[in-house]
């Protein structure tokens, strides 16, 4: 594990297979947040502390994965001063080249919104054990968020993963959407790693109008 202090409110921390292997943890658990990637994570900042002096304060952070090759991998850690200032950073984030197989299924449609390649962030990521628990979700969301929002399936795990881009309805505040996710579901990292993990290794069951469609069809 490397870890470099790019400035007082960011770090980049680059871990090869050697890293992963030492924790029994794979790539794709970094995607999905596993107890393993939550132990590196800890990990991770209490190094970045010890070496560098990096400490999060409790503040709100922004968690970028960027794969280098398919045996190492760049996270970058951002600390941001107050929630209000997060889309303007997101803002400031050039797109980064990804992985050949990534960017081929781009090309040949993957059904990604054209906030998610602007920004190349999912506002939100969050995990259900049932589809009844994703469609009980989405009643309590429906017409309160506007958004692009796709229902995958993992292979791995067998959960559904629903993935929300930012709500467009300017009469609901961002916590009360966060609260009602929070309360049905479980929260991971958000990142393009994330949902290109989901579109490589699941199945796209809901693209773009998932919350819609499970509300109006399957209640």
């Amino acid at each position: 594990m490397k870890i470099e202090r790019v400035s007082d409110n960011q770090i980049k921390v680059f871990l090869n297979q050697t890293d992963l292997m030492d924790r029994e943890i794979k790539i794709s658990e970094l995607a999905y947040g596993s107890e393993k990637a939550q132990d590196l994570f800890r990990d991770m900042m209490e190094k970045a502390f010890e070496e560098h002096g990096f400490d999060a304060d409790n503040a709100p952070l922004m968690i970028e994965a960027v794969p280098l090759s398919t045996e190492s991998i760049m996270i970058i850690v951002t600390k941001v001063e107050s929630p209000e200032d997060l889309d303007e950073k997101l803002g400031h984030f050039q797109p980064r080249k990804q992985p050949r197989r990534f960017k081929k299924r781009e090309q040949e449609g993957d059904g990604l919104s054209d906030v998610a390649r602007s920004k190349n962030h999912p506002t939100w990521i969050y995990s259900f054990p049932s589809l009844d628990t994703v469609t009980q979700l989405s009643k309590q969301l429906y017409g309160l968020y506007e958004g692009n929002n796709t229902l995958y399936k993992d292979h791995m795990t067998g959960k559904y993963f629903l993935v929300l881009y930012a709500n467009r309805n300017p009469n609901i505040r961002t916590a009360t959407i966060e609260g009602l996710l929070s309360e049905y579901g479980q929260k991971h990292v958000s990142s393009s790693l994330s949902e290109g993990f989901l579109v490589e290794h699941g199945d796209r069951l809901i693209q773009s109008k998932a919350i819609e469609v499970l509300t109006e069809y399957l209640s």
